[in-house]
């Protein structure tokens, strides 16, 4: 019995079977040559404290590995769409790309294969540029403040806009690529103040995206300035009823 126990003692210490040896190579040289054997003799060279110091060669886990180059199967967020040939570190390209299919090898046959548009993205469907994609994304989950005057005459235009974005250091170089409500928002008009509205921003002339917008009033005595703080998580209460709908799946998109 002492012997079966033994045994199955034994088998729960044992190595795991899908245990992996870290095969890290690790090349080195020695210092100090030693003396080699004479031929023909039985005496063997004496070895000394300094013929085991050694000097690394080279260790692979220390070598700088070179980027892979690999062709995206589908748009991966902040690396490129779909068809495009990037390249990224290789532990990237195993982990986040190549094993969720979401990238294959750049070999030549793949590469041809690109060629014949099987891995291409049809122009209207193509994005203008990474970039504008995580534009978009940035935008989706903004609540910009449009802060107006509290004691004269305004309208909003486009430029009450992208001053608005330019404080959140979002800049937009042209007015065109904003899209106001029909109905013109005027005031002062402290039944708006803390209400949301939609514009529309266009990034590289191709992404349209719905940004909510909170009106502001704002003076230039501090006496008569109104509260802001945390405007972005408050519900939010439409200028304009028919955009209720819309801001609701933003702030609902926003939170997953």
């Amino acid at each position: 019995m002492d012997v079966l126990l033994k045994t199955f003692s034994k088998m729960l210490t044992a190595a795991s079977p899908i245990h992996q040896v870290n095969r890290s190579l690790i090349i080195l040289k020695r210092r100090h040559p030693v003396q080699l054997q004479k031929a023909n003799s039985k005496n063997k060279p004496i070895l000394k404290g300094r013929h085991f110091i050694y000097d690394v060669v080279e260790y692979s886990e220390l070598k700088k590995q070179e980027n892979m180059n690999v062709i995206l199967t589908e748009y991966v967020e902040g690396v490129g769409h779909k068809g495009q040939q990037v390249s990224v570190k290789p532990n990237f390209a195993y982990e986040r790309l190549l094993l969720p299919k979401l990238a294959i090898y750049a070999s030549p046959e793949n590469l041809e294969l690109m060629k014949n548009n099987l891995y291409q993205t049809k122009d209207d469907e193509k994005p203008s540029s990474v970039e504008a994609l995580l534009t978009v994304k940035y935008l989706k989950k903004t609540v910009v403040s449009v802060s107006m005057n509290k004691d004269e005459p305004w309208t909003i235009e486009p430029w009450h806009i992208r001053v608005s974005l330019r404080k959140m250091r979002v800049y937009v170089l042209s007015d065109d690529s904003i899209e106001l409500p029909e109905k013109p928002i005027s005031g002062p008009d402290l039944t708006l103040e803390g209400k949301s509205f939609i514009i529309y921003i266009t990034v590289n002339k191709k992404e349209r995206v719905a940004v909510e917008c909170v009106l502001h009033h704002w003076s230039t005595k501090v006496s008569d300035r109104l509260p802001n703080k945390n405007f972005y998580l408050k519900e939010p209460i439409p200028i304009f009823p028919e955009q209720i709908e819309l801001l609701k799946t933003i702030r609902k998109n926003n939170k997953s």
